[in-house]
């Protein structure tokens, strides 16, 4: 089992610093100079901003030329107050990382400080990325690839902490470690009537739920039983008078898939199924799409790696599989550019006493989780540019 020097109280007093002080995507200004503070403290690093709220430090290895490896952390919150009652509470209103974020940044901050003092063992390159607007498309990540970040970049590792047993770290072994995820929105312009009177209307209420229920037979009718789809409609807005039949409706749907050519062939076929519906029954329709994020695609090659350095380093024990997750996340463009491997790291579970999902307002960590991470960062690129 490999050991690494981790600074556990010094990372757990940056996640705190980081979980007082939250601030929405692309508002990261204290929180990002806040990182290069610390990152200047702990020197030996070229500190960059590519973007207003982002912050790359690179860290040159001693022993010469050899691979870059991108290591990222988001680093935004999220609109949510905050139902934690501890000492380090959000001071913002309304604003909280319930998303597990300050983790991630302080995690990598740890991994940032014990890499530089291990700079005379690496052959290469490490770029420690923090990155800003994880949570609201189109995303932070797009505008570090286009500012040139990660042209040199020859592997990118990700992870996450999640509501799992404390200081499990879980590799996703499917090529596609999360899904995409895309909405779209269905107007329905119909003719209302007197509800005494339905034979002079074009009824958008009953037109929506024929909408619905043809829409949820895509999955078990259209994408292989093999494949992971979820389409969810989740928004019907018609009427608010129980007596008049409504001129409009307007449903949401939310998109969830592992693969392209299921994501279009989803979108196509609720197209699809709108404009029949609406056509069979005298409406008319605006159909508008918001394309989320794609789906990580993952390097198997590395997640093998990530499996044998988790195990190496915190026991087989402590290391499970996963099939993937169902949620989305804009480290899905760096997979587009680069060979990239994402992880999760268990930051609590039910009988532990953190019950809460992320997200949820009562979210929070077992910050036992923070060194596992750390650890984890720290043996993958010592795998890779260490004199092991």
């Amino acid at each position: 089992m490999q050991h690494f020097d981790i600074p556990s109280e010094q990372i757990i007093a940056w996640r705190r610093h980081l979980h007082q002080h939250p601030e929405l995507s692309f508002k990261e200004v204290q929180t990002s100079q806040y990182i290069v503070d610390e990152l200047t403290k702990i020197g030996g690093l070229d500190i960059q901003r590519p973007t207003p709220t982002s912050v790359v430090a690179v860290l040159k290895g001693a022993r010469g030329e050899g691979q870059c490896i991108a290591l990222r952390a988001d680093i935004d919150a999220l609109p949510v107050e905050e139902q934690n009652e501890v000492d380090f509470r959000s001071v913002n209103a309304g604003v909280s990382h319930v998303c597990g974020h300050d983790a991630h940044a302080a995690i990598l901050l740890g991994t940032a400080k014990v890499l530089a003092s291990l700079k005379d063992r690496l052959a290469g390159t490490v770029k420690f990325v923090f990155q800003p607007a994880e949570e609201v498309p189109p995303g932070g990540a797009v505008a570090l690839i286009e500012a040139g970040v990660f042209k040199d970049v020859d592997a990118c590792f990700g992870l996450h902490v999640v509501n799992d047993k404390a200081g499990l770290v879980r590799i996703i072994e499917t090529e596609a470690a999360t899904t995409s995820c895309d909405a779209c929105t269905i107007k329905i312009q119909g003719r209302g009537s007197h509800g005494s009177m339905p034979q002079f209307a074009i009824d958008p209420l009953l037109t929506g739920a024929e909408m619905v229920l043809a829409i949820n037979t895509i999955v078990s009718r259209n994408v292989s039983p093999d494949n992971f789809a979820v389409v969810s409609p989740t928004v019907f807005n018609c009427g608010s008078v129980v007596n008049v039949i409504p001129h409009t409706a307007e449903l949401g749907i939310n998109t969830r898939v592992k693969n392209e050519q299921d994501r279009e062939l989803v979108m196509k076929r609720i197209n699809e199924i709108a404009e029949s519906v609406a056509k069979a029954n005298g409406a008319t329709i605006e159909i508008n799409w918001s394309k989320g994020y794609g789906a990580v695609i993952q390097d198997l090659g590395l997640v093998a790696l990530a499996r044998e350095t988790a195990i190496e380093t915190m026991g087989e024990e402590n290391v499970a599989s996963s099939k993937g997750l169902t949620a989305s996340e804009d480290f899905s463009a760096y997979s587009n550019v680069t060979k990239c491997c994402y992880f999760t790291v268990g930051s609590g579970n039910a009988d532990e006493g953190y019950p809460f999902m992320n997200h949820h307002p009562k979210f929070n960590i077992d910050e036992k989780c923070l060194t596992v991470g750390t650890k984890m960062e720290v043996a993958i690129v010592m795998k890779l540019l260490g004199d092991q």
